[in-house]
């Protein structure tokens, strides 16, 4: 047969195209579908749910997955696992940085870790502490999966995040362990899926509108430069959201019965933006047709949304299904969890258990710094051993059951005489403090303590002080000296607090200052970073506070390099009710009673946000309901010692109220709380100035003509409160913070009638000025002589919530007050005898 040159040409060239399409499909650039890698596996693994998972040793699309850096594999100890085994029986683990690289297509991608926290052969438990980034983003930081799982109370658990891969890109996820020399820190990951998100369900679609934000007038706008989070997902029964249900399937499910006003309470991060996406069922939108259409929603308790029509948003041919919302959750992230409340109210009848809704879904935003990480969770128990007895558990799981039961038992007392020891400790009497002090235990913290910070090795603290270098050193207290410096090459700067030889303060204050602040979180507490334990060394690593302390800004400015500047009474008000909030967390969150409340322990951040410190001296309310105070042994400051506590050596929350009411006094004064020089106690002398008539030289000179005479006689007021001999006198911090924020409002409105009154005036200049003449007003003191007939408040007056009754105003806006008796300042502290100024920087 004799073909044409033309046919013969064309057929070559089809045959060209064929080889070439076949090896495109033989050899693809990218990874056409979803992903699910089985981390520390050789071959394909089949789940429960029939998914096929594909082992990252050897895999055979070696170039569309890369795993590079120094990692190895490792089995689970244990074979006995109560879930699905795959992927969580083995894992990639290392001490070293590794990443793996996909080759995926573009678009809007899931990602989902999955994490088991146990105990892997080669390595100790329960160590793990890592960050994971993919792409530009940091998804987790400083992350403890042990420390998770325990909080959540489950074995295994899934963390998930969506975000979008750019054409032609890898996406490389990293995982690197926390560095320290002296901790194995490690990483580890069990599997990893990777999905992609449908057009019809894309979370980047805020286009050049936005999303406003709820109650605000601000829009936020996600695109391929955001990352999410998946935080909630919750599904009502009845109404499955199947088109989308596919890729979530640890939706939680909710029996769903007839509601008209359904309120849900999720708890989020602090510190970042959240989309809510509410999903609406088919029924509730042919019901909404029907008429039965209106409700609203809100979200916070405000409203994101009214008298919807959900039919008439909805394109004929593109009916949506859900609703995006947009909510800032305001606050420091080491506060750590706070609740968004999610309202549906209908209006209309929705038939029978027929609802509108199907389900929710909400999602964390990256921030500025594109980061998802937040602060570890706080455990759920304070065993620390429970993760001992699993570890035992784990070793002896081979063994015969009679030798199992029998070191069992063994374990089992153990942990109770260990918790009878812990409870010991937190209601010890004085004389049970001198037993335990004989036992000179090792200054070891616990497993938690341990999980929640990190240690620093004696080499990293020696770099970051360049070896305790003077020029460094920023401060001196009764723990030692403090050092600032810097960690992650010079990127975060810290204060180093190094105990001294020679330090009142010992082993059980070191352990006590990490213990309890490794459960503490609140913007206005002092965040510990790490401690050294080295080489006979006691260290305390701390967020550094740039603007040093509230002593400094108040009563320390006449030294020739101190740069620190003068506070405002807006300031110190503000300050002073940051402090309160810290002291009211404390004793009402989780029963501790600081004991060494000073200005020197009230640190100043950037933003001149107060955050208390020093936890050495702190303890742990008696829990017993017949018993409101501790006895102790005596230790805190002089000069903010409570009396009743130094009399009777029982350690109340009111003790912590008398130091501040010295704090207080110290604001508004402007002087220490003990002066050597002149041989005066602040608390003695004020009231003394006040009963001789003499209450305007008890206020800084700076702040007289500032403050307001109401905002002075509410802070005065509250102050006297704090300092009452009687205990059930004294306010409790809630009640002090409440009276501050009224100080402040007053002052606000001062500054209001100020305002108003310039210009009132400078129209009266005007008017003058016509007619040739010059008028000018000088706002009379707010003190007055007559200061000396202050009125201190009755008992029965103390106990209605601490309303303080506003001062009468003469006509020259003086402060006017009167007396009958004498105030009730403590008398007892006259029988504190001053100490040498040595011992003032010391703790009694």
């Amino acid at each position: 047969m004799n073909l044409h040159p033309l046919s013969i040409v064309v057929v070559l060239l089809f045959l060209c195209l064929l080889i070439k399409f076949t090896a495109a499909i033989s050899n693809p650039t990218h990874f056409t579908g979803d992903v699910s890698i089985n981390c520390g596996a050789i071959d394909t693994s089949i789940a429960n749910n029939g998914k096929g998972w594909v082992g990252d040793v050897q895999p055979k699309s070696s170039s569309l997955l890369q795993i590079k850096g120094s990692s190895t594999t490792s089995n689970v100890v244990s074979k006995l696992i109560s879930f699905d085994p795959v992927p969580y029986k083995t894992a990639r683990i290392s001490q070293s940085q590794f990443f793996y690289a996909f080759q995926v297509g573009p678009g809007e991608k899931i990602l989902r870790f999955h994490f088991n926290p146990t105990l892997y052969k080669g390595f100790e438990g329960f160590k793990d502490l890592f960050t994971v980034e993919a792409g530009p983003f940091t998804l987790l930081s400083n992350f403890s999966a042990s420390l998770a799982a325990e909080a959540l109370g489950v074995d295994s658990f899934v963390k998930e995040f969506c975000l979008h891969v750019q054409e032609n890109q890898k996406l490389n996820i990293i995982f690197s362990p926390e560095s320290s020399q002296s901790l194995d820190t490690y990483a580890f990951i069990n599997g990893i899926e990777i999905f992609t998100v449908p057009a019809s369900h894309s979370y980047f679609e805020g286009g050049d509108v936005g999303l406003q934000l709820v109650g605000e007038k601000s829009r936020v706008y996600i695109d391929s430069s955001t990352a999410l989070e998946i935080f909630h997902q919750v599904e009502f029964k009845q109404n499955n959201v199947g088109y989308f249900h596919g890729l979530f399937p640890k939706w939680e499910n909710v029996n769903t019965k007839r509601r008209h006003n359904n309120t849900w309470k999720m708890p989020v991060d602090v510190g970042f933006k959240y989309l809510i996406r509410v999903h609406f069922s088919e029924l509730g939108l042919k019901v909404a047709g029907n008429g039965d259409n209106t409700f609203k929603v809100l979200i916070n308790e405000m409203i994101a949304r009214t008298n919807i029509d959900l039919v008439k948003e909805s394109d004929e041919n593109n009916i949506r299904w859900y609703r995006d919302y947009m909510v800032m959750v305001r606050g420091n992230k080491n506060e750590g969890k706070r609740d968004i409340l999610i309202s549906l109210q209908s209006y209309g009848d929705l038939i029978g258990n027929r609802v509108l809704v199907s389900g929710f879904e909400i999602f964390k935003l990256s921030n500025s710094d594109n980061s998802l990480a937040s602060p570890n969770p706080s455990p759920l128990a304070r065993d620390s051993a429970s993760h001992t007895v699993q570890t035992l558990f784990l070793v002896l799981y081979h063994r015969n059951a009679i030798a199992d039961v029998a070191i069992a038992m063994i374990s089992l007392v153990c942990i109770i005489v260990y918790n009878l020891r812990e409870i010991q400790e937190a209601n010890i009497t004085d004389e049970g403090n001198k037993i335990m002090s004989k036992s000179k235990p090792k200054p070891s913290p616990s497993a938690r303590a341990e999980r929640t910070c990190r240690r620093f090795s004696l080499d990293e603290i020696l770099l970051a002080t360049e070896n305790f270098s003077d020029a460094l050193l920023i401060g001196n207290g009764g723990f030692g000296k403090v050092y600032k410096g810097h960690i992650d090459n010079e990127h975060t700067t810290i204060a180093i607090k190094r105990l001294e030889s020679n330090s009142k303060q010992g082993p059980k204050e070191f352990l006590t200052e990490i213990e309890t602040l490794s459960e503490l979180r609140h913007v206005n507490l002092v965040s510990l970073i790490g401690y050294c334990n080295e080489k006979g060394e006691m260290i305390l690593v701390y967020e550094y506070m740039p603007c040093g302390t509230l002593a400094d800004h108040i009563y320390k400015l006449v030294g020739e390099n101190n740069t620190c500047s003068y506070l405002t009474w807006k300031q110190r008000l503000d300050t002073c009710i940051g402090a309160g909030r810290a002291l009211d967390y404390l004793h009402t969150c989780h029963g501790v009673i600081h004991r060494d409340v000073k200005t020197s322990n009230i640190l100043l951040d950037e933003n001149f946000i107060a955050k208390v410190s020093d936890f050495g001296l702190a303890k742990l309310e008696n829990k017993s309901k017949l018993k409101t105070h501790i006895t102790t042994n005596v230790k805190g400051t002089y000069g903010y010692l409570d009396p009743n506590y130094v009399k009777t050596q029982k350690l109340s929350r009111k003790s912590d109220t008398y130091a501040f009411g010295v704090v207080l006094l110290e604001v508004l004064c402007g002087r220490p709380a003990v002066d050597l020089e002149n041989d005066r106690v602040l608390s003695m002398w004020a009231r003394d100035k006040i009963n001789m008539g003499e209450g305007d030289q008890i206020v800084s000179v700076g702040l007289r003509e500032e403050i307001s005479p109401d905002s002075l006689k509410t802070f005065v007021g509250v102050a006297q409160r704090c300092l009452s001999d009687e205990l059930e006198n004294r306010p409790t911090m809630s009640q002090v913070v409440s009276q501050l924020e009224l100080a402040v409002e007053q002052q606000e409105t001062k500054k209001l009638r100020q305002i108003a009154a310039s210009v009132s005036d400078d129209n009266h200049c005007l008017n003058n000025d016509k007619d040739g003449l010059s008028v000018q007003t000088r706002q009379p003191s707010i003190f007055s002589t007559a200061m000396q007939n202050f009125t201190p408040p009755l008992k029965e007056q103390t106990n209605s919530n601490l309303a303080i009754a506003r001062l009468p105003h003469n006509d020259n806006n003086v402060l006017t007050v009167q007396t009958s008796q004498p105030a009730t300042f403590s008398t007892a502290v006259y029988n504190f005898t001053p100490p040498s100024k040595e011992q003032t920087n010391r703790n009694v």
